[in-house]
């Protein structure tokens, strides 16, 4: 007769083996539920001090607006806040919400410092022959390498732009969108646009 065995990894959510902190035997396993992540233990490290050995679910949020919208522009070649809301999608978010300093923006929530790769596009015109720029910004400072340029054409020819670049947040920091009139001080006329960042592991 064959026997079969069946054994079960130490388990518990975050907060109760936070609470807990236990010191795990050397290679024993502790695994979280609710964030799928695992710890092994080494025989002398209380749990707070171990690191995740590998991380279940990756910080990761999307935002965006189909709608029209108008970003006035203070001055020509400044980037700055579209001024506009995003809406968050919050179905398949992970330890990020939406901006609360700018509100097109994804703000780290995961407790923990983490490397997202970001990406953005706004799809928008300001008359014939203006050039338009999108670049991400890190709490309201523009990340210069991240820059995109296209022009926008007459009868309301739109400039399609995109740019992306990975960003390490600190928990609460922000990335956002921010949008610039290169020519002149004529409003942007936003059609749609969307930001999303998932986290990077090393």
């Amino acid at each position: 007769m064959t026997t079969y065995t069946r054994f079960k990894l130490r388990n518990g959510t975050e907060a109760e083996w936070t609470s807990a902190n236990p010191v795990l035997l050397q290679g024993e396993i502790g695994v979280e539920t609710d964030t799928r992540r695992y710890k092994i233990g080494n025989g002398t490290t209380a749990w707070s001090s171990l690191s995740y050995y590998i991380e279940g679910v990756l910080a990761r949020g999307q935002a965006s607006k189909t709608t029209s919208g108008t970003i006035s522009i203070g001055a020509a070649g400044t980037y700055q806040s579209t001024g506009l809301t995003a809406t968050f999608d919050s179905s398949t978010d992970y330890q990020t919400v939406l901006g609360t300093s700018d509100t097109f923006a994804i703000k780290n929530d995961s407790g923990a410092t983490k490397l997202f790769q970001v990406q953005a596009s706004m799809d928008a015109y300001a008359g014939n022959n203006h050039t338009l720029g999108i670049k991400l910004a890190k709490n309201g400072v523009g990340i210069d390498q991240s820059e995109c340029r296209a022009f926008s054409g007459s009868t309301g020819q739109i400039a399609k732009l995109f740019c992306f670049w990975m960003v390490e947040l600190a928990d609460g920091d922000e990335v956002a969108l921010f949008a610039a009139n290169i020519s002149d001080t004529t409003s942007i006329q936003f059609q749609r646009g969307r930001i999303s960042a998932i986290e990077v592991k090393a």
